[in-house]
């Protein structure tokens, strides 16, 4: 594939190589702890938006990758830190989970009173689990409130800059090197996420038929409830990675024969099947949990890092041979979270390599190495002993305002501005026929209500940001709101500075904005298109 100044940006070497990163990109952390807390909790202007988007998300995401490699060294100690309360970082309340706390040994709990161990400046005289406090006190050794940053943790620095050189790594030759990550990248996954399933299953039978009932059985009463189905679009929208670019970067290496459209049913059905199946495998290891405690098993962890740095390495420790299930979990979900941070790096340096394709173009892989190296450096404040405060705010602010108006805008600007028309002429251009006529009001009303109403539902119901109990300082959530807006900025400008720049300064303000709208002579196949599907582009300009 080239650009608009015929740089050849390259292509996949196959399909699988693309199935494969696409895949690693839809099957983020989010299927791990988000869809499931979903389902337990209910049962132009527009491309640079994308773009500052996605570098806001890939500075935070690093940081959870981080995360992950701390817990993965932490696998290889003879004994699991989270498994005791002997540390130097435990406290008088800390007590192992599922005995009774009248026993002689003091380090034991019958219920689990705090949900995700985010509740450090309140609850600090209940009792807490070994895995707990290792999260709190260990890993993030957190402060009271964003107003107290405390000091950089430098064991995370370490972790962050070697997952900084790890996705270096894996893209500094583009996508001939990342193509061949994604092979193991995208498979590893499923096979651990199967052998944690079936070991749950044997483990405690009860517990875990317990687990999925209350993942799998829906609670009637709530389908009717019109936030439960906004729930769940923002979850899909989310995973799907709508409105962000990512999948839009990857299909842009594809053969431009490529059956999009069929790659378009099939990956959010994968998609769909991987979070039920990471769900599944959730809830019956907190089921398993909860069955140990003797408690409910909300009442074992919350959403969010919970699920994955609290729930699970719990979990693991249970098993025989606990060091080496840490390390394999752990590993997974560096891993998972691996594909999505490369195809966030890749988003950043196709967009950048686009707009200066005769600059940057030899400066492939510098180009890629300064990305990492930035984010690195903007991921810094996330690993201090407030960062996770800084985390949280970041991705509050992000998920709940922009990703939902730039897919609105996105999706109307695709269907009304450029045209379903239009659309139907690539398509068919490229796949050989025409899709189903049902698209077309799928994509010109159907779609564009939808998020429409998604977004308008999710600021009626926006509450500012919280961590557990704490609430933040009136600063903080306006620093959250410029956040918010930082990626939509750049949407009136570019809108601005095209209509500027479009027609003679004597035309009406409509002829632009018509003008504007219309594709140029540079749009066109990358490839020497044929007698008859030229006849068919010159129909479209």
């Amino acid at each position: 594939m080239s650009n608009d100044e015929g740089v050849q940006r390259g292509n996949w070497k196959n399909w699988w190589e693309f199935l494969f990163s696409v895949v690693g990109s839809l099957v983020g952390l989010g299927n791990i702890w988000r869809f499931p807390y979903i389902c337990y909790k209910n049962g132009g202007g527009i491309g640079h938006g994308m773009i500052v988007l996605t570098g806001i998300i890939s500075t935070y995401y690093n940081v959870i990758l981080a995360w992950a490699l701390y817990y993965l060294g932490m696998s290889f100690y003879p004994q699991l830190p989270w498994t005791s309360c002997n540390n130097d970082w435990n406290t008088v309340h800390c007590m192992l989970r599922g005995m009774n706390t009248s026993s002689p040994n003091s380090s034991l709990l019958v219920e689990n009173h705090l949900k995700n161990a985010t509740n450090v400046a309140n609850h600090t005289d209940m009792p807490r689990t070994p895995a707990e406090e290792f999260w709190e006190r260990n890993v993030l050794d957190v402060s009271d409130g964003i107003d107290n940053p405390g000091g950089i943790r430098w064991q995370l620095l370490l972790c962050l800059l070697a997952s900084s050189l790890v996705v270096f790594f894996c893209l500094f030759k583009g996508i001939k090197t990342s193509g061949k990550v994604v092979y193991v990248a995208a498979t590893v996954p499923y096979l651990f996420l199967l052998t944690l399933f079936i070991r749950g299953l044997t483990f405690n039978i009860d517990g875990a038929v317990k687990g999925l009932g209350v993942f799998l059985i829906p609670r009637w009463e709530d389908l009717l409830k019109f936030s439960v189905w906004c729930d769940a679009a923002v979850q899909m929208i989310f995973s799907a990675g709508i409105g962000i670019g990512g999948i839009s970067t990857l299909a842009s290496y594809s053969s431009f024969n490529n059956n999009i459209f069929r790659d378009a049913m099939i990956l959010p059905i994968l998609d769909v099947l991987t979070s039920v199946f990471a769900g599944c495998v959730v809830f019956v290891t907190l089921g398993v949990m909860a069955h140990e405690a003797g408690v409910p098993v909300d009442k074992v962890v919350d959403s969010g890092p919970g699920i994955s740095f609290i729930a699970y390495p719990e979990a693991v420790s249970k098993l025989p041979f606990p060091q080496i299930w840490a390390v394999l979990f752990f590993f997974m979900l560096f891993i998972v979270g691996l594909d999505s941070q490369m195809v966030h790096i890749q988003t950043l340096t196709a967009a950048l390599l686009d707009n200066f394709p005769k600059a940057l173009n030899k400066w492939n892989t510098v180009l890629t190495g300064v990305l990492c190296l930035v984010s690195f450096l903007l991921g810094i404040p996330c690993i201090t002993q407030g960062g996770v405060y800084v985390l949280t705010l970041i991705d509050w602010y992000c998920t709940s305002v922009s990703v939902m108006l730039l897919a609105l805008i996105e999706v109307t600007s695709l269907a009304w501005c450029y045209g379903v028309d239009r659309i139907y002429k690539d398509l068919e251009m490229m796949i050989g026929y025409r899709p189903n006529p049902v698209w077309k009001i799928m994509w010109l009303c159907i779609s564009p209500l939808v998020v429409l109403l998604i977004w308008i539902v999710s600021l009626v119901r926006y509450s500012p940001v919280t961590y557990g109990e704490y609430k933040y300082p009136t600063y903080a959530v306006g620093i959250g709101w410029l956040i918010a807006i930082s990626s939509l900025v750049s949407i009136p400008v570019g809108i601005i500075s095209t209509l500027l720049n479009t027609g003679d300064n004597s035309e009406p303000l409509l002829q632009r904005f018509r003008h504007s709208i219309r594709p140029t002579q540079k749009w066109k196949p990358s490839r020497q298109p044929s007698l008859e599907n030229l006849e068919m582009r010159k129909t479209l300009i």
